[in-house]
């Protein structure tokens, strides 16, 4: 990142061009639009690709809280680029406006591509795991059915999918349980007929989205095998909220790492 840049060009540049060359594509942009400036977002989101529109939609977001004009109107576009680019502009500022199209996203652009670049599921799926996300961090417990929904979409969507094209859903299952649990829908999983590993896998990430571990730990498959602490905090809300016993609660911890990687193998 170049440091005498704005850090919100970056963050806006990565939320469109995610896995690619953004700075091949921040060269691109300054050059078409004749530089990085508000004033060059803004003319791109006038009459830009509809890319372009969604990017300068995060900078204008990013770079100024009187933004919120634009993102509404964007909100409206029948582009749906524009229209999810602004509902998570404004579901990042907890705006209820932008709620409609939040939840939308769990059910358009279905199942997702696998991008020829390795971007794995296309950027519509991209912005999928961030409305899931946003939804868990607005904290309102009325959203745990829509949550709830989009969960047993995607693991029956998953299941009707190819070997080869599984794992694509992993990643988006993964943050919906995250926020179920941030929510403290714990029972968010009954009745749903899951393979005993993906369960138990599945239960200690509710568990950790309740205790908030990502922002307190870092990267779970990580820390859950080597931080104490997080094992302990784990294990206190297997105990309290699932009825876990110690040995079952180990065991859920201490394989962790193991069900994640061998969903790769699943059919």
């Amino acid at each position: 990142m170049d440091t005498a840049r704005p850090e919100y060009i970056d963050h806006a540049f990565r939320a469109v061009y995610y896995g690619g060359d953004s700075e091949r594509e921040i060269d691109a942009f300054a050059q078409r639009w004749n530089g990085l400036e508000p004033e060059a977002f803004t003319r791109a989101l006038e009459s830009g690709t509809p890319e372009e529109k969604a990017l300068a939609l995060f900078a204008l977001s990013y770079s100024s809280p009187d933004a919120q004009a634009s993102l509404y109107a964007a909100l409206e576009s029948l582009e749906p680029m524009e229209q999810w680019a602004s509902a998570l502009c404004l579901g990042e500022r907890k705006d209820e406006q932008a709620l409609p199209v939040l939840l939308s996203c769990f059910e358009e652009f279905l199942p997702p591509p696998i991008h020829p670049l390795g971007r794995e599921g296309g950027l519509y799926h991209s912005w999928r795991l961030r409305a899931a996300y946003l939804l868990g961090e607005w904290g309102r417990r009325d959203l745990i059915p829509a949550l709830r929904q989009a969960l047993d979409k995607a693991w029956r969507l998953e299941q009707a999918d190819t070997i080869d094209r599984k794992h694509v859903w992993h990643a988006y299952q993964d943050e919906l349980v995250y926020a179920l649990g941030r929510l403290g829908a714990f029972g968010a999983l009954a009745g749903f007929s899951l393979p005993p590993s993906r369960l138990q896998f599945w239960i200690v990430l509710l568990a950790c989205g309740s205790l908030q571990a990502r922002t307190r730990y870092g990267d779970l498959l990580t820390q859950m095998q080597i931080d104490q602490t997080l094992k302990e905090e784990v294990a206190l809300v297997l105990e309290h909220r699932f009825g876990f016993s110690a040995q079952e609660q180990a065991d859920c911890i201490e394989h962790y790492a193991d069900a994640y990687l061998a969903r790769l193998e699943w059919t």
